[in-house]
Formats: C-alpha cells, sequence, structure tokens
C-alpha cells in the first residue's frame, strides 16, 4: 500500500513540474514603451523660447544616448539632458528662435527596461509664436512606377544659398511614406512661403541618405503656400533608379507636311554621329516606345523615312497583285524593271522583301517572283 502512494506522489510530482508557469516576477514584458506626454504639450503655441523639451514614457527606460533619438526641425543643438522620473528633458543650447514653429521628432529604438524597442518614434509640433503653422504639403511617392514604403521626403524653405545641395542639407521638414507611398509634410508657414521637395529611396532604413546606392530626386518645381491654399494635395514624387533600365515613351506630331510617310524615332548616345544606339517606328498616331534603355545620356531624334515609306507602299501594290493573281490567273505579270518580264504558271506569288541599311534605316525594295 505504502508504494502505491509513493508511486502515486511521484507521478502526480512529474506532472506538476510538465505545467508552464510564467517565470518569477510575473509574465514576460513583450509590450514596447510609448510616450504618454509631450513637453511643451503637442500644438501648443506661444511657447516661452528658454523652454525645455520633454517626453514621458509610458514605463521606465534605458537611460543611456535616448537624447540622441531627439531631432529638432528648425535644428537646434541640444545642450544638456535631465531625467525625472520616467521622463527625459533636453534643453537646447541656446534659446528657441521666436515667431517660429518647431517640429520634433524622437526617432523609433528607445528601449525600457526589459530592453523591448518601440519601432515607431514620435513626432509633435509647437511654436513660440502666437499661432501654430498649419501648411502642408502631400503625395505620394513613387520608385520604379511603384509607391514605396521606403521614401523620405525632405522639405526645404527658399531661398537657399548657392552652395544648396538638397542631398547635404538640413532639412526645414521631413517625412517618411507609409505602407501605400503616402508622404504628408506638416507645419509649414503660409505668408506666400516658397518650398522645394527632395526624396530618396531609404533602401537601408537609416534615415541617411548614401549617393552610392541609394537614388534620389529634386522636385524642381517650386511650391508656394499662401493663406488661400494653405494644402497642396497629390504632390507625386517619382525617384528614378539609375540602374534600372528605361522605357522612354512620346508622340511624335509630324508638322512637315509629309504625314502620309513613316516616321521613325532614334536614341544616339553621343552627338558624333554613327549608328543609333535604339531605333523604333511609331504607329499610325505617332507614338513610340523604347524598352530596356540603358542608362545614359542620349539625344533623340525623330525622323521622316521617305524610303521606308516607298517600300511600304511597294509591299502593299505587291499584295495587290498577288490578290489579283490569285482572281484571275494571267499568263504575264510585270515586276520590278518594266523592260523584264518573267513568265510563271498562275501558281506564282510575287514577294517584296525590304533591305534596311544605313543611319537612317533606309529600305532599298526588291521584288522577285517565287515559284512554288
Amino acid at each position: 500500500m505504502r508504494g502505491v502512494l509513493w508511486t502515486i506522489l511521484f507521478v502526480a510530482m512529474i506532472i506538476a513540474c510538465a505545467v508552464p508557469a510564467p517565470p518569477p516576477g510575473g509574465p514576460e514584458d513583450k509590450t514596447p514603451p510609448a510616450v504618454v506626454a509631450t513637453f511643451p504639450a503637442a500644438g501648443s503655441s506661444g511657447v516661452d523660447p528658454g523652454s525645455e523639451i520633454g517626453f514621458s514614457f509610458s514605463e521606465g527606460m534605458k537611460r543611456s544616448r535616448v537624447e540622441r533619438l531627439v531631432q529638432l526641425s528648425p535644428q537646434i543643438e541640444i545642450g544638456t539632458v535631465r531625467w525625472k522620473g520616467n521622463t527625459i528633458f533636453v534643453r537646447p543650447a541656446e534659446p528657441l528662435h521666436p515667431d517660429t514653429t518647431y517640429l520634433v521628432t524622437l526617432g523609433p529604438g528607445f528601449r525600457d527596461e526589459h530592453n523591448v524597442a518601440d519601432k515607431n518614434g514620435h513626432q509633435f509640433a509647437f511654436a513660440t509664436s502666437a499661432a501654430i503653422d498649419s501648411g502642408a504639403i502631400a503625395g505620394r511617392v513613387y520608385f520604379r512606377r511603384e509607391p514605396t514604403k521606403k521614401g523620405v521626403v525632405r522639405c526645404f524653405v527658399l531661398p537657399v544659398d548657392s552652395g544648396f545641395r538638397a542631398e547635404a542639407a538640413r532639412p526645414d521638414r521631413e517625412s517618411t511614406t507609409d505602407k501605400e507611398g503616402y508622404y504628408r509634410v506638416e507645419y509649414l508657414a503660409t505668408e506666400s512661403q516658397s518650398y522645394i521637395l527632395w526624396a530618396f529611396e531609404d533602401a537601408n532604413a537609416n534615415a541617411t541618405f548614401a549617393p552610392g546606392s541609394e537614388a534620389g530626386l529634386t522636385d524642381l518645381d517650386t511650391v508656394i503656400l499662401t493663406p488661400g491654399t494653405p494644402f497642396l494635395e497629390g504632390r507625386d514624387l517619382y525617384i528614378v533608379d539609375p540602374n534600372e533600365p528605361a522605357k522612354v515613351a512620346g508622340v511624335v506630331f509630324n508638322r512637315s507636311g509629309l504625314d502620309t510617310f513613316a516616321v521613325s524615332v532614334a536614341l544616339h548616345s553621343d552627338s558624333t554621329g554613327g549608328a543609333p544606339s535604339y531605333l523604333v517606328a511609331c504607329d499610325t498616331a505617332g507614338v513610340y516606345e523604347f524598352a530596356n534603355v540603358r542608362a545614359g545620356k542620349y539625344l533623340l531624334y525623330a525622323i521622316v523615312d521617305i524610303v521606308v515609306a516607298v517600300g511600304l507602299f511597294l509591299e502593299r501594290l505587291v499584295r495587290l497583285v498577288r490578290r489579283m493573281l490569285d482572281a484571275r490567273p494571267p499568263e504575264r505579270c510585270r515586276v520590278g524593271n518594266p523592260r523584264h518580264h518573267q513568265r510563271f504558271p498562275a501558281q506564282g506569288v510575287a514577294h517584296s522583301h525590304i533591305e534596311l541599311r544605313g543611319r537612317t534605316r533606309a529600305a532599298h525594295v526588291v521584288s522577285r517572283v517565287q515559284q512554288y
């Protein structure tokens, strides 16, 4: 009996050990920290230029290097850093500018005491002026003709100095695209203020442009915001991958008076002449398209190709002759030189061949009769 009791007790201990239980101190923390308050409050105006800037977190934080994730736009150098409980305060090295709207960004990557990291970051705006700027520019960023979720859009206030380079300059405002490629640059002045946009494909997701491996685009059209038009929607930006074979397409409007002749379009890689790198014929509406064009600089030529047009005319003429032969077999048919006659049976078929030669791809028409 005693042996049976010991066996039951042993089995019960094994089952108890097999039941999963949370580690000491409660369940594992998998929730990332969140910003629950900002200083000054988001959207506030009339802020004292001597104020500190702070973020209050939902839980205890790893404090090392959090201040490196804080950025102000317009740019302000951070002077001192202090913590009070779960709140970090940074004080600018110099007082804030008066009558200015500031955009404060806390980048992703800050961690709580259990080493759980935030992946989204936090952003808010405030103003040292009586009212916060409310202008905005929005649209989509495309890379390789598709909306990109890795786009970064930077906005610069005009005018800029003569040495301005968008890829190296500090932006006045910045935005990233969402999963649909949509961006929105906010808190812009609207008193007839002019802006230019620059975007790049942030392939390595570090918010820093790498000229050797990432593609960028400067929108050359100036954006002007006014009190009457404080918001511009649909400002789409198309980033071209310099390493991707391109497609060149368009329409040729033939005003030469020779509108019944064929038109070809050529791409020349240099201006020294020679054979074109690419050549296509326009359709009847003048539409042309080059596919898989290598990266480089090209000169575009449109050519009224009279010889090709004559060849096409003769080819259609020969087809007409063929239909006539099929309908009414003759004993003779003249093809080519009128002084030269060829006999062939009723089953004979006239063929027209076009040989393309030379820079303009002029066509030499050769007609012949083939006997089956």
